[in-house]
């Protein structure tokens, strides 16, 4: 007969299986945030507000961070391929003036305010999502091969930007929109893979 695991073996299972979800969570992969609220409080405490914003905080909480994720791989997937096709320099010769002047604007402004955190290094991180858009869209030749076409790019990224600017604006998706950004998501990694 099978002896009983003895109270501290458990606790010390307990214990690291509790050690690989916060490794795991840390990594961005968010196994009980969906359940425990105080997963997300770890690392940002929201206790001091009503329950009905952090319940909402809880539902927003997923389409954020797929919006983050997006976000973030197209800049990332723009900036390989333009680097790719124009070399590291390529902001200064591909990128439309009106956009590098937004983008120099920004990171004026960002100047003046030293003690805050910066974007990042690359303009790209000084851009908005639409214009990511349109980068794809004017360098049309650099990214072809991995879509359809540009009205594909721009239907579904534009669609993306109205749901991605409600999220951004701390507001909530209704469910309907929720599925859209979904499969808009998996249109989107599938594609582009």
């Amino acid at each position: 007969m099978a002896q009983a695991p003895s109270v501290a073996e458990w606790l010390f299972k307990c214990l690291s299986a509790e050690t690989k979800l916060d490794e795991l969570e840390a990594e961005g992969i968010a196994l009980r945030a969906e359940n425990d609220p105080a997963a997300v409080q770890n690392s940002v405490p929201l206790q001091d507000f009503s329950a009905d914003i952090r319940r909402s905080a809880m539902r927003a909480l997923p389409v954020f961070l797929a919006f983050f994720c997006l976000e973030n791989g197209v800049r990332e997937l723009v900036s390989e391929r333009m680097i790719d096709r124009f070399g590291s320099d390529w902001w200064e010769h591909q990128a439309s003036v009106p956009l590098k002047r937004k983008v120099q604007e920004r990171k004026e402004k960002e100047g003046r305010n030293r003690w805050h955190a910066r974007r990042g290094e690359q303009e790209l991180f000084y851009t908005d999502f639409g214009d990511l858009k349109d980068l794809v869209q004017s360098k049309w030749d650099v990214f072809e091969d991995l879509f359809p076409d540009q009205n594909w790019v721009a239907a579904r990224l534009d669609e993306l930007e109205a749901s991605r600017n409600i999220i951004a604006h701390s507001n909530l998706l209704d469910e309907r929109e929720v599925t859209r950004v979904r499969l808009y998501l998996q249109d989107w990694t599938r594609q582009v893979g």
